[in-house]
């Protein structure tokens, strides 16, 4: 273990007020982590990453992400910079193998880029036949159909499964397919929340397509027992300040709102009018996605 994934470990144990040094330790961080970040993560990679178990010779920056989000930052080297760390730096054969790679993809940019190149030529003469054709035999130029609606998703389309949306952002796998950050865009959130979840609730007006969304965590009906009103406060608090301070905007597929399936409700940013501590506000601010530009959901944030 490097010092910086020491200083995350020795941090997290000082948050969970425990050292992780048994199975028992391990499977309680676990389902502290999913409760709180909504992800998951195996007790067996938490003892790989701890050195309880052997069987890693670097851990992944994923892993390494969610357990400092675990405890507040926004990610492992918003945590190392807080701490006066340095993060792990890659073994010199994984930053050959990235050379390499990088030298195949220039290669083959190249030669992509000389094959649109023709293509251009060959497309820029046929035009120029077609318009010399037209205006020969006086025909009136046909209109032009617009394919950007080929490309975007309205409020109401149904998917059967996570992955059937989620190949429409270029994923396809993800170890937490229902909470997926969008690639490149830093606090946007593809979401999949299940409507009326004994947990988390996710309550709203199912007959007008969800216009606010109300999320808050209380433990399930066999853990009341086991779970204080101060934990459970602690925990609301935890997702109410994390998403303020985030800024975070999520892309919402809700699964058995109309069906088995997921449908798109739309983007959803927090109301914070009506969120507080003890619970968070989703508002809809958009009810359609265009997946050729999704810059603009930047404008969307407060």
């Amino acid at each position: 273990m490097n010092e910086s994934t020491d200083r995350l470990c020795k941090a997290i144990e000082t948050a969970e007020g425990r050292k992780m040094k048994s199975p028992s330790d391990f499977n309680s961080l676990q389902q502290h982590i999913f409760e709180k970040t909504h992800q998951s993560i195996s007790a067996s990679t938490l003892k790989r990453v701890w050195g309880y178990m052997s069987g890693y010779s670097s851990v992944r920056p994923h892993t390494l992400d969610l357990l400092a989000r675990y405890i507040d930052y926004r990610d492992f080297e918003h945590f190392c910079e807080q701490q006066g760390c340095i993060p792990a730096v890659e073994p010199a054969s994984s930053l050959s193998t990235r050379q390499s790679g990088l030298l195949s993809r220039l290669r083959s940019s190249i030669l992509l880029h000389v094959g649109l190149g023709i293509l251009l030529l060959l497309l820029i003469g046929g035009a120029i036949a077609v318009v010399f054709y037209h205006l020969g035999h006086r025909q009136q130029p046909s209109v032009a159909t617009n394919d950007t609606a080929v490309y975007t998703i309205h409020q109401g389309q149904i998917f059967p499964h996570t992955d059937d949306y989620l190949r429409l952002f270029g994923i396809t796998s993800a170890e937490h397919p229902w909470d997926v950050s969008l690639p490149h865009h830093q606090g946007i959130i593809i979401w999949g929340p299940e409507y009326q979840h004994p947990q988390w609730h996710n309550e709203g007006d199912r007959d007008l397509m969800m216009p606010s969304i109300t999320e808050y965590w209380e433990p399930a009906e066999n853990e009341h027992d086991q779970v204080s009103a101060h934990e459970v406060a602690a925990r609301n608090e935890s997702l109410y300040f994390t998403v303020a301070r985030t800024n975070e905007l999520r892309i919402t597929f809700m699964k058995n709102l109309t069906d088995t399936g997921y449908v798109f409700l739309g983007i959803y940013r927090m109301n914070m009018a009506e969120s507080d501590s003890t619970h968070v506000v989703w508002e809809r601010v958009a009810d359609s996605l265009n997946l050729l530009h999704l810059d603009y959901l930047e404008q969307l944030r407060r």
